[in-house]
Parts: C-alpha cells; structure tokens; sequence
C-alpha cells in the first residue's frame, strides 16, 4: 500500500516537463521520497514523501501506485540520482575490494539472497578511499533502468558520507543520527575517521537509548560532552528529544536552510524532517 505523506512545491515551472533540473529519489521497505533540484542553483523546488506499508513488496505494483499519486514523477528531467536505503551494505577497504568479490563480503553478513544484484560505490572519506557494496532486490533494479532516463544509483550510506565531507563537520567525536519513520541510521566520527554507519530499528524511545548508549560506550563517546547531530522525522521538543537529554547534554537538530529550498515552507513540516534526504550527496 502507498500513502503519500507529504507534498510541497514551489513554482510548477521549475519542475515542468523537459526541464534540466534533476530529480532525487531515496527508496526503502518503508518509504519513498523524491524531490527536485534546480541545476543553476541547486535549490529544492518540490518534494514528496510516501509510506510503503507492505513487507513483501511487488515493486511493478508500487511504482504504479507512486507515478498515480505523485506530481513529481510524471516529468522528464536532466539527470536521476537513486538513493537506495537498504541496511544490507558492506563497506569495504580499497584495497580488500574487487567487483568479484563484492557479493562474496555481503553475503557472509547478510546471507545469500538470488533474487538481488549487487552494486557498489567508490568513496573517498578524507583521504581513507573505500567501496560501499550494497544489494537491491533485482525487480526494483530493473524497474528504475526501464522507467528513468539518465539514473545514476547511490546507496544511502554514500550520499550521507559525501555530505559530511562537502560540509566539514566532522572535527572532533560526534554522534550523527538521521531519523526515519520505522529505522534510524546511525555513524559516528572521530577526528574524520569513520568508525560505524548502521541501521536500526526501533520502536520506543527506549530502543533509541539504548542503542545510543551501547555506541558511546564501544567507541569510547562521552556523553557528557560529545555531541549527538540529529535530523529527521522528530520534534524538537518533543519527548524522545527531551528524553535523550537527560542522559547526552549536548544534542543538536541539524535542519535545512530556508536558502536552500524554493517551495513554500510549511509550519506542519519543519525543514529538520527534510534534511536526511537534502544532504544526500553524489
């Protein structure tokens, strides 16, 4: 089943069809969010949040379901950047790494799945180069190269990292969290140095702590004086917020600009949902 969430736009000429702006999609079991990019600007003009509530999904029927509720992606566009965020992913050192090899690494964590491909992604985190090898379920591979022109296919973890590295923020012990409605993605930096990037899933605030507390406590995070960065589908005063707090002192709401985005802001959608998705970096 497909809801969709949440739709905001701007000027429907920016992103009419045959534009040259480029749309950005992030898909999982559990949601689907697409949002177009202005390329002389690089601002968001539109986006759109659905939430895909079956388990085992068809994905023919889903993106069916998507093109007749979406405004978005009934367009034609310069360039498709596709965000897979999906938790089986490897990342690998350069120099461990060969496209051979790439499946042989995700299926001793995962175990084996036939009905995927496998694809990877080079980064460069800091000068420390590595590959992030990752599956997709085979029919949804397939949909996204017959129904988009020009995609180029990210995972998640990728964009997230690049992001850190064009913002420079990674100075220091820092505990990065990017919420979502059913998981969290957590990574955590030290001195540039990636030491973890996972996801988890959760369903109380508790699950959330608890999680937190055993990350501090592997790579030796102060609570006390270390910060959590976090952004996503929270609130910011809201009751998991507070509830954090009285165990980490310093946690900060990293939210989009207004600068960065030319559709009409919406007070029931503060811009901090958004910025998971905006800080997706190719």
């Amino acid at each position: 089943m497909v809801q969709k969430i949440i739709g905001l736009f701007g000027d429907n000429q920016l992103y009419t069809h045959f534009n040259t702006n480029s749309l950005f999609v992030e898909i999982s079991n559990h949601h689907f969010a697409c949002w177009v990019k202005i390329d002389n600007n690089d601002k968001v003009a539109a986006v759109e949040l659905f939430s895909l509530e079956e388990e085992n999904i068809d994905w023919d029927d889903t993106f069916y379901d998507l093109r007749k509720q979406s405004a978005l992606l009934d367009k034609s566009y310069n360039k498709t950047h596709f965000f897979y965020n999906f938790n089986e992913s490897v990342l690998i050192p350069a120099y461990k790494f060969n496209a051979g090899n790439a499946s042989n690494y995700i299926d001793v964590i995962f175990g084996t799945n036939d009905n995927t491909v496998v694809k990877f992604d080079n980064i460069n985190f800091y000068g420390e180069e590595m590959y992030n090898a990752y599956r997709v379920n085979a029919q949804l591979a397939t949909i996204i190269q017959k129904t988009f022109l020009s995609v180029q296919e990210h995972h998640t973890y990728t964009g997230i990292l690049k992001g850190i590295i064009d913002e420079q923020n990674a100075q220091g012990n820092i505990i990065f969290i990017n919420f979502y409605q059913k998981k969290m993605i957590i990574w955590v930096v030290k001195n540039k140095k990636l030491q973890i990037i996972q996801t988890f899933q959760h369903t109380s605030n508790e699950d959330v702590l608890y999680y937190l507390l055993n990350i501090a406590n592997t790579y030796s995070i102060a609570p006390s004086a270390d910060p959590i960065i976090a952004s996503g589908m929270i609130e910011e005063q809201g009751d998991l917020i507070k509830f954090l707090q009285q165990y980490f002192l310093k946690i900060y709401i990293a939210s989009t600009n207004t600068t960065e985005v030319a559709f009409e802001n919406n007070t029931n959608y503060p811009l901090h949902y958004f910025t998971p998705l905006f800080n997706l970096q190719v």
